[in-house]
């Protein structure tokens, strides 16, 4: 066993204690839990806003002042092929929930876990 595998299998034996040892454990889950399940990160190498650029801060002015219009060019925006909306919307119906997920799950359902925060909005966590 290489040194880099015998340190990772003592950090994680390090992890088990302190949530084994933990009062009232959380998760804070942020994106990166994710990927593995296809969904794209917003920032990074291969986010949507990399790819398409950040959306406009100005969109909810811009639905209070309109939201017709502003419903109008939101569907006509994820009609088109090369779309962030589009792309995202796509991949939260194709993913599905990968071992982070899972595990997370379990430690739930061991009680060694009390609540995971999130703003993933994948439904996944």
């Amino acid at each position: 066993m290489d040194s880099q595998c015998i340190q990772f299998k003592n950090q994680l034996c390090s992890a088990a204690k302190i949530i084994a040892n933990s009062h009232y454990t959380i998760a804070l889950a942020g994106a990166g839990l994710s990927v593995e399940s296809g969904i794209p990160p917003y920032r990074g190498p291969d986010g949507l806003w990399t790819k398409y650029g950040e959306p406009s801060l100005l969109s909810f002015d811009e639905f209070k002042r309109n939201p017709t219009a502003w419903w109008e060019n939101r569907l006509l925006a994820e009609a088109q092929y090369e779309n962030p909306i589009r792309e995202m919307k796509l991949a939260l119906d194709r993913a599905r929930p990968n071992p982070g997920h899972y595990s997370l799950k379990e430690l739930e359902d061991l009680s060694l876990l009390k609540h995971t925060i999130t703003q993933n909005v994948d439904n996944l966590t």
